[in-house]
């Protein structure tokens, strides 16, 4: 079954209890373009990410139908290979949590500025 996205954030929408005009006005829209998000079934990305700031609700994650973001496919070498990057498999498994996301991008600051 495909995702309709729009039905999901209107879903989200009616849990948060925010007025209409509201959310409009926070999306920088119009109450009646909010009807029309939600009839969407795709939508583009930087108005999801504002969406899913306003509605504190990650909608990524619903792309994902394990849960689970794979980055690129593995890479095989063996040690550092002299002037190129070196290159890392990530599997994330996401919750939908800010704050997981936000400790997993922090984690990986890390590891970058230590490979450097």
């Amino acid at each position: 079954m495909r995702l309709h996205i729009g039905k999901e954030i209107e879903l989200r929408y009616k849990e948060s209890g925010i007025k209409l005009s509201e959310f409009a006005r926070r999306l920088n829209t119009s109450p009646r373009n909010v009807y029309a998000i939600f009839e969407r079934t795709d939508i583009k990305t930087d108005l999801l990410q504002k969406i899913s700031e306003v509605l504190n609700f990650n909608f990524f994650t619903l792309y994902s139908s394990d849960r689970q973001i794979h980055l690129q496919e593995p890479i095989t070498f063996y040690g550092p290979q002299k002037g190129k990057p070196e290159n890392i498999t990530l599997i994330i498994s996401l919750d939908g949590q800010e704050s997981t996301l936000n400790q997993l991008v922090k984690k990986l600051a890390a590891i970058n500025k230590s490979l450097a």
